[in-house]
């Protein structure tokens, strides 16, 4: 069994992100609506803000890669993060428009120290041409979305019932289960992750200079979120313009390697970029698709009625039954030499996530007579788009792992999370496609909604036809 085959402490390692996943679902699956029910924000407005946030959060892990591969170490900055997490959670649950930005902009700090650093300890469990790292990675994914399955199918009943404060309490909860389990199990991991040989936190000195930078700049940082989140919209414009100049910089870095390392970086940062069209559209399961499935879908699943936030399960069911058959498929592919290159994976996953979008719009348009959608055409969206995400998302952090020179793994799994904050950035602005006046009818709603997912499908199929363009001349750079 290809399960038992993997490194014990990859086990650690998914219960650790899973639980870290669990908090940041709960977050997701009430963000939107929290929004539009509690503060009576415009789609607009609740779109905006949560493709800054989004964009934020997925932007530290560059800064907080770095800081764990020349400071910190994976490990400690995983701790650090964790706690950070945990207490923005909190800070959420304050019942005030005001307290819920400063919870936010505490959580962009946590996450950028704990989510890139949890993937590279991943990467260290195999060596760079071991065959398992795509079903390791695949089996890691399935961890971190064990995590997002679970709050969705009670968190909607919870939140009508106790108040949405309670959503981020569970949160928090959540969180502190996994900095539990990782600090029970991290002895596992022996030296992986550890501080750097070169550290200056290996000397008194250098960790009480480096704990005054830090913690300076811990606050500096997090008020800088808190003031920018008040303004969303020219948030997401900055975050944009910071990913090109970020992508130039990743090029300059790359120029100057030996020319294995060189093409190997290229391959990585070109298919991120690739990767930023499909983020942007899968964005929208969260907002668009979320007050979509609020007013447009009927909420029945196999005669039992269910909330909004019980849809954002789909993904997270079909990750889970998926994830094994693929996790078996890419050793088996590879022994027989068959087993599909990074850059023809990714090109398949922009396909799925594409017919996932039109197959909606198509359904939306011509299937809903009365405005209301039938639940099973979106899960059937969910189950192409996931597809898609699973082909692309697990391979891609493998990827990272495998091809980028050891000493730039942190980073270049933060500019692979870099990819995702541009694609938050991006995915809020998209959204505003589907933006619902207030006191609209279901029919005018069902009109706008069918018209923004053909948008976004013939996006992604645009995004699709580049990246299978690309197949060729990426393949010849790859080695390893």
């Amino acid at each position: 069994m290809q399960f038992q085959r993997q490194p014990k402490q990859l086990y650690l390692l998914f219960f650790t992100e899973l639980w870290e996943r669990f908090g940041y679902m709960c977050l997701q699956t009430v963000f939107v609506l929290y929004l539009s029910h509690a503060f009576h924000f415009s789609d607009n407005s609740s779109y905006l803000l949560l493709g800054a946030f989004g964009a934020f959060q997925w932007l530290t892990p560059m800064p907080g890669g770095y800081l764990a591969d020349k400071f910190l170490g994976f490990q400690r900055a995983i701790i650090i993060g964790g706690v950070i997490l945990a207490l923005g959670y909190l800070a959420c649950a304050m019942p005030s428009q005001a307290w819920f930005l400063v919870g936010l902009s505490i959580l962009v700090l946590g996450n950028g120290l704990f989510k890139p650093n949890v993937s590279s300890i991943v990467g260290t469990l195999y060596e760079p041409a071991d065959p398992r790292r795509d079903s390791g990675f695949t089996l890691f994914y399935m961890g971190i979305n064990l995590g997002t399955l679970i709050p969705p199918l009670f968190l909607g009943s919870l939140v009508a019932h106790w108040g949405w404060s309670w959503g981020f309490i569970i949160a928090a909860l959540g969180m502190v289960i996994s900095l539990a389990t990782f600090m029970l199990g991290k002895k596992s991991l022996g030296q992986r992750g550890r501080l750097p040989a070169d550290s200056i936190l290996n000397t008194l000195r250098g960790r009480r200079q480096f704990n005054r930078v830090f913690i300076v700049g811990i606050l500096v940082i997090g008020a800088l979120c808190f003031f920018a989140l008040e303004v969303p919209k020219q948030l997401n414009y900055i975050m944009l313009v910071a990913t090109v100049f970020i992508a130039f910089y990743m090029v300059k870095v790359t120029w100057a390697l030996e020319q294995k390392q060189r093409n190997n970086m290229l391959v990585c940062i070109t298919l991120t970029l690739i990767s930023i069209g499909f983020w942007a559209i899968y964005m929208q399961c969260f907002s668009s698709f979320m007050l979509f499935a609020d007013r447009n879908v009927n909420l029945h699943l196999f005669g039992f009625h269910i909330t909004a936030e019980f849809t954002q399960t789909y993904n997270s069911f079909f990750i889970i039954a998926l994830s094994p058959l693929l996790s078996f498929m890419w050793p088996w592919l590879a022994r027989k030499k068959l087993n599909p290159s990074y850059p023809t994976k990714f090109a398949f996953g922009t396909l799925f996530m594409s017919l996932g979008l039109l197959q909606l719009a198509f359904c939306v348009k011509n299937f809903s007579p009365s405005g209301l959608t039938s639940n099973y055409w979106l899960v059937l969206s969910y189950c192409l788009q996931t597809i898609g995400e699973l082909v692309l998302s697990p391979v891609g952090l493998a990827m990272i792992t495998a091809l980028s020179p050891p000493k730039y793994v942190g980073m270049m799994m933060g500019v692979w999370f870099l990819g995702i904050a541009a694609a938050n950035a991006m995915g809020g602005m998209l959204a505003t496609i589907s933006d619902v006046p207030a006191h609209s009818s279901l029919f005018q709603s069902q009109a706008i909604y069918a018209h923004a997912f053909f948008d976004y499908g013939w996006i992604a199929l645009g995004v699709t036809a580049v990246a299978f363009l690309l197949i060729s001349p990426l393949k010849k750079r790859v080695t390893q």
